[in-house]
């Protein structure tokens, strides 16, 4: 018994042994995994406070009194809210060499800055060099860059490269690319107050914003109720914006586009080829011809992108479309379309639409 009991309490203390071996690997494992987690975290929370990925729109006016340095403003900045971390904003401006001057005066900035738009809007004092810029409906991309850079609130090199490469974070932008025209169709159109030399990102987003506010409840039910994504309905939207001129027709031309669509038949809508060649008052056969995927006559179904960038009553209209049985219309002098249910009636339409524009003068 005696030996019995000695040949077995090694084993026990053996299998202790290997139990709390297995314990401290197990602790180890995850103090390990709860380190790298909370790196993980800081990193994400520091790149989000760097990049400004994810962060709140809220404009902020600081009144500098005295010259001082990008650096020196981190703990005011922290303060105030417009970054998270004052401490690695002091250190970004120093690392980056961007540890310049900062003039007296006020300056507007919002947390929604990324770091190096923070640093260039202290450059800027905004105090006097505001600008009020109105931007129609259905202005263009490149309209609105025209009129960005000749009223002097970016420069051309600086706004290109905004518009072209700047990975926005909208919602609205989501299945989208930065490239050329990438953000067509999402500069909603509206009065808005820049500053003269401001951050070209900034500009853009205070239009980005205002689209998606724009594009409310009612329009993303009109969307789901129609099974249209918000790429589509804001692609039709364009549609509308460039081919009516009267508000009431919205929703008839709307109802066309949509019925076309149902019906398998290539739109046929003149703005979209405008789009590819560039603006004409009158389009040619050979406009008509065109190899572009915006060239709506040759291709069935929607343009690969929007064509202008549409105001509340277009994107509306684009998600509630007017039930009807039109296929057809054609413009008249006054901004007004005709409207046909077949190309019999349509044909007698265009020229009806031929000889009024021929007795006003116009072409």
């Amino acid at each position: 018994m005696d030996n019995e009991t000695r040949q077995s309490t090694p084993q026990r203390r053996t299998s202790k042994q290997n139990n709390e071996g297995c314990g401290g690997t197990l602790l180890y494992l995850i103090i390990i995994f709860g380190i790298s987690v909370i790196l993980s975290m800081v990193l994400l929370f520091s790149a989000n406070d760097v990049f400004a990925f994810v962060k709140e729109n809220r404009p902020v006016t600081i009144t500098v009194e005295k010259p001082t340095t990008v650096a020196a403003m981190s703990g005011r900045l922290n303060n105030e809210g417009i970054v998270h971390y004052g401490m690695l904003f002091k250190l970004f401006a120093k690392v980056t060499g961007k540890d310049d001057a900062v003039p007296a005066g006020d300056y507007t900035l919002n947390p929604a800055m990324d770091y190096n738009a923070i640093v260039r809007n202290l450059k800027l004092p905004g105090d006097s060099s505001q600008v009020k810029i109105t931007i129609p409906e259905g202005y263009t991309l490149q309209q609105i860059r025209t009129l960005l850079i000749d009223r002097h609130v970016c420069t051309e090199a600086d706004l290109d490269k905004a518009l072209t490469t700047y990975p926005f974070k909208h919602d609205c932008l989501k299945s989208l690319t930065p490239g050329n025209n990438w953000l067509e169709g999402y500069l909603f159109p509206d009065t808005y107050e820049f500053y003269k030399g401001e951050d070209p990102v900034m500009a853009l987003n205070k239009m980005l914003l205002n689209y998606e506010s724009k594009y409310d409840a009612s329009i993303v039910d009109g969307a789901k109720q129609l099974d249209r994504t918000q790429t589509e309905i804001t692609i039709i939207a364009s549609m509308l914006e460039r081919e009516a001129q009267k508000q009431d027709e919205l929703a008839t031309i709307a109802g066309v586009i949509y019925n076309r669509l149902q019906s398998d038949m290539p739109l046929q809508i003149d703005a979209t080829i405008q789009y590819a060649v560039g603006h004409k008052e009158k389009l040619t056969t050979a406009d008509l011809e065109v190899d572009s995927p915006y060239n709506t006559y040759l291709h069935k179904g929607l343009p690969p992108g929007p064509i202008a960038n549409p105001g509340y009553g277009a994107l509306y209209a684009a998600s509630h479309p007017e039930s009807h049985n039109y296929y057809y219309y054609v413009a008249m002098p006054d901004g007004s379309h005709l409207f046909a249910r077949t190309l019999t009636q349509h044909n007698r339409n265009v020229q009806i639409s031929e000889e009024a524009f021929a007795k006003a003068g116009k072409s």
